[in-house]
């Protein structure tokens, strides 16, 4: 929507700009995106046709389900006045310190529809131009390129870090850049209760790849333009992270879900189905849930209760538990803040922040109507599934997992994915079926302003 006003009539207030007379336009300075004078066509004809110049302020309006959408105000009036009103707004927005002036843009073009590029170009750069903001933009080429980028990059020259992509590209920059920054101070990042450095440089995640669960959470929507304006404002929040051990070393860092046994079977045998191109991402999960019966796996598992300290010592002898089909944790704490109805990810993530824990959930062997339920509700995030016998749930700072046995131990496919966890889509490999989890707290800044 575009609003065309007199100079005259609006006025700048130490916090809003608004319409003495209206209420059409009042807009938080917080919320204006940039301001720019329209150029004056060239040639005498032009000129002829030319109206008084205008001032356009471009601004976020704030909708419906979390979405933003960036909004036009043009001011007209004399060449003089325009420019006066120009450089008031801009000394008001050189007064918001957390604003980024140079971010470091790392682009996966082939995550999801393959369209990160497009979006960059159409959608996010023409925002960021607005603001003023100078990118360095860096396009992954290869599988695992974007590693090597960040590896390589000094993030200290820049304000903060953009990635077009999901959870996946996220988890490669997160590994890459924490674990940086623990080395940095000679931490012993690979035992699991060093208390990890936070990492100092925000990250704004633009939602282009095939997984894009934590923006969804950080921006209450998988928006493109919102997920930049939220990166616009500068506004930060820091979020609880999961670490995962094995072997005696930290081998990933989660932000959404770690899971065992139901998931990494579809995840094996999305690896092997490549001929089925981008359709296996609905035929593996159709199969795996309506036909196939799931494997079966004990485990021993030990738990970091929510209310003990982060002691190694605290941790709860383990207990072993028989014939699970997935063992999986969500970042977020569900069990306590889960509701019978439309989970709301952004006022979850606001709880989990202060709550310091997350949730485990065990699912035992159980019938196939009850398991598909089990697996719709769990889609849902719908508190009716810590009701269910046939699911154990827990609230935790961490958790430690011994895997006892398998079903068909001796079949070839059981074998080759004994040692495989799922963690946030990406496939981590165990050593000897060992794995520990922990939560980090405030340990990654995002920009976010919920």
């Amino acid at each position: 929507m575009v609003y065309t006003v007199d100079v005259e009539s609006l006025i700048l207030e130490e916090e809003r700009l608004k319409l003495s007379n209206k209420s059409i336009c009042d807009i938080n300075i917080s919320d204006v995106i940039g301001c720019h004078l329209t150029e004056e066509p060239a040639g005498l004809l032009s000129g002829l046709f030319w109206s008084s110049p205008n001032l356009v302020v471009r601004y976020i309006s704030k909708g419906k389900n979390y979405k933003w959408t960036a909004e036009t105000v043009q001011v007209t009036g004399s060449k003089e006045e325009c420019e006066a009103l120009q450089d008031k707004i801009n000394e008001k927005l050189g007064q918001e310190k957390n604003r980024p002036k140079r971010l470091a843009v790392f682009i996966n073009p082939v995550g999801g529809r393959r369209n990160a590029l497009k979006t960059y170009s159409d959608a996010v750069h023409p925002l960021f131009k607005v603001a003023n903001i100078n990118c360095d933009v860096n396009v992954s080429e290869r599988p695992k390129h974007l590693i090597d980028l960040v590896n390589s990059y000094d993030t200290s020259n820049v304000d903060g870090l953009v990635i077009l992509g999901g959870d996946g590209s996220l988890l490669e920059v997160l590994n890459c850049l924490v674990i940086r920054a623990q080395k940095e101070v000679g931490l012993d990042y690979d035992q699991p209760t060093c208390k990890l450095k936070p990492l100092e440089v925000p990250i704004g995640i633009i939602p282009t790849g095939t997984g894009n669960g934590t923006a969804k959470c950080l921006y209450g929507n998988m928006d493109v333009v919102t997920a930049a304006l939220h990166v616009i404002t500068g506004k930060t929040n820091h979020n609880n992270i999961q670490a995962v051990y094995s072997g005696g070393e930290l081998v990933s860092f989660s932000t959404i879900f770690i899971a065992y046994g139901f998931f990494t079977d579809m995840m094996y045998e999305m690896e092997r189905q490549t001929w089925l191109e981008r359709t296996r991402f609905l035929v593996i999960p159709l199969y795996n849930i309506f036909l196939k019966k799931p494997r079966l796996f004990n485990v021993k598992l030990s738990i970091l209760k929510g209310k003990q300290s982060d002691d190694k010592d605290s941790m709860s002898e383990g207990k072993e538990i028989a014939e699970l089909s997935s063992l999986m944790s969500l970042s977020s704490d569900f069990f306590n803040n889960a509701s019978n109805s439309k989970v709301d990810l952004v006022d979850m993530s606001q709880k989990t922040r202060k709550s310091g824990v997350f949730t485990l959930l065990g699912l035992k062997e159980t019938g196939r109507l009850q398991f598909i339920s089990c697996f719709l509700q769990l889609l849902t995030l719908n508190r009716s599934i810590f009701q269910k016998d046939c699911v154990s749930p827990y609230s935790v700072k961490g958790y430690r997992v011994k895997i006892l046995s398998q079903q068909s131990d001796n079949d070839a496919r059981v074998a080759s994915i004994n040692n495989l966890l799922d963690v946030d889509g990406e496939r981590v490999d165990l050593v000897g079926g060992e794995y520990e989890v922990r939560n980090h707290l405030r340990l990654v800044k995002f920009y976010t302003s919920y």
